[in-house]
């Protein structure tokens, strides 16, 4: 689903930033639907409303259907119709359902990486880039690729201090299929893996330690945040600083 830009957001009582994929969509045996695995989920055009907890969904050839986001069945039933397979949704405002549970903190990343990575691809600008990796929290005035510093050779991970918000990084972050393909229709990016490879080695800035990237389709950092981080909040501006620097 697109992401919803915020101002401000708090920190649950698992860790995670509020309402980050509080919601996911299941099969039959439990597993989870996303693009990786239904292409048919490209098509759907949701705006949300978190404030009111409602979701509507826009559809050329019918009338747009809204709901409301505790409405388990009917959204059940609408994704079940629109996917092709039977669909279940599932919540967990207190955790989420991340990639990863070892770092299920949100991800971070510099905006100039964003940046510098959209020139990279004629066609695509900073938003589309923003639209494919899903990354949760820019950082700006740092440089292209600040977040590679985060990391090095036979040293722990440094925190980093958002605000009064205290975030462990863990590592780099491996990226799927998603961010080759275009987050409107599902069509695969013609060369987006050996480009983005390519270029990844070629403009690693000299504060990256090679030895910490097995693979160079990595992006971002992945992160931990502390229980008794909870029910503090990020807020867009807060000063961002990184133990040791």
């Amino acid at each position: 689903m697109p992401g919803v830009a915020l101002e401000a957001v708090d920190i649950t009582k698992g860790g995670a930033l509020y309402n980050d994929r509080r919601w996911a969509l299941v099969d039959e045996a439990g597993g989870l639907i996303s693009g990786k695995n239904n292409k048919r989920i490209f098509s759907l055009r949701p705006v949300f409303d978190l404030d009111a907890l409602t979701v509507c969904f826009s559809d050329k050839e019918y009338a747009d259907e809204a709901f409301s986001l505790q409405d388990a069945e009917g959204l059940s039933s609408y994704f079940s119709a629109k996917l092709g397979q039977p669909i279940f949704i599932k919540e967990d405002k207190r955790q989420g359902f991340p990639d990863d549970m070892n770092a299920s903190g949100p991800t971070v990343v510099s905006r100039a990486s964003l940046e510098e990575i959209a020139t990279w691809y004629p066609t695509l600008s900073l938003d589309d880039i923003r639209a494919r990796f899903r990354i949760n929290l820019e950082i700006s005035s740092v440089s292209a690729f600040w977040e590679d510093g985060l990391f090095k050779r036979n040293e722990l991970p440094k925190t980093m201090h958002i605000g009064s918000v205290e975030i462990q990084t863990t590592n780099p972050c491996a990226r799927c299929s998603v961010p080759t393909k275009s987050p409107s229709s599902g069509k695969r990016y013609d060369g987006f893996y050996k480009t983005f490879i390519d270029m990844r080695l070629k403009t690693k800035p000299n504060w990256t330690d090679a030895s910490c990237f097995d693979h160079w389709y990595r992006l971002s950092v992945n992160t931990n945040i502390n229980l008794d981080q909870s029910d503090k909040t990020l807020t867009i501006g807060d000063v961002v600083r990184v133990d040791g620097e």
